[in-house]
């Protein structure tokens, strides 16, 4: 019988390819917070969607499964793990290759954005009505100050 490795932090860091690229600045932690709830989120649909489909596929298996009323159950655990290696909630799978995985699919979402900005596209465009209304709100927030002293 084998013993499973105890994990501490230090192997955690050791093992871990996201921790050892990650930048040490604050804007990468806000980046990794993103990721992470978004990853939660779809773990969470996965749950909703999964807990209902259970019951069904194993009454379906209780009734008419025959020689193999584990079948159709078995299937579902299988696309269950499936989607949870594509979510790695924890990022315990990411350093296997190039498999595809939800942060994969943000990495490529956030790198046409940056690419998209770079060429002044939508991105760029609605960074200038952003700042522009900032602008103008900040303009009022300190013409609605001035006001206030003067009454």
């Amino acid at each position: 019988m084998t013993s499973t490795p105890r994990l501490t932090r230090q192997s955690f860091e050791e093992s871990s390819d996201v921790v050892r690229t990650r930048r040490t600045s604050r804007w990468s932690l806000f980046r990794r917070l993103v990721i992470f709830q978004i990853k939660l989120f779809a773990d969470g649909i996965r749950d909703l969607v999964l807990s209902p489909i259970s019951f069904a596929v194993a009454g379906i298996g209780i009734l008419f499964g025959g020689r193999n009323p584990h079948g159709a159950f078995d299937r579902l655990m299988q696309a269950g793990h499936i989607t949870d290696n594509w979510i790695d909630l924890f990022g315990h799978h990411a350093s296997h290759g190039d498999r595809p995985s939800l942060e994969r699919m943000i990495d490529e979402v956030e790198e046409a954005l940056r690419k998209d900005h770079a060429r002044g596209g939508v991105t760029a465009e609605a960074e200038r009505h952003f700042r522009t209304l900032a602008e103008e709100l900040r303009r009022r927030a300190a013409g609605s100050d001035r006001q206030g002293f003067a009454e």
